[in-house]
């Protein structure tokens, strides 16, 4: 099954920077696959209107 909430863009100070939000009920799933801190990739495709977090190995 699938674990899934809503999260959210946000926004902080007056730079151009964003952060995502993920749900509690998400990130504390067992199978959430990042860990606190941890550096990402996050690509944009425009193909499919979404954007991809992924580890970096």
């Amino acid at each position: 099954m699938v674990k899934e909430g809503v999260g959210s863009i946000v926004r902080i100070g007056r730079g151009n920077t964003r952060y995502i939000t993920v749900p509690a009920d998400v990130a504390k799933d067992d199978r959430f696959p990042f860990e606190d801190k941890e550096k990402v990739k996050v690509v944009i495709d425009v193909e499919n209107r979404r954007l991809i977090v992924e580890k970096i190995e």
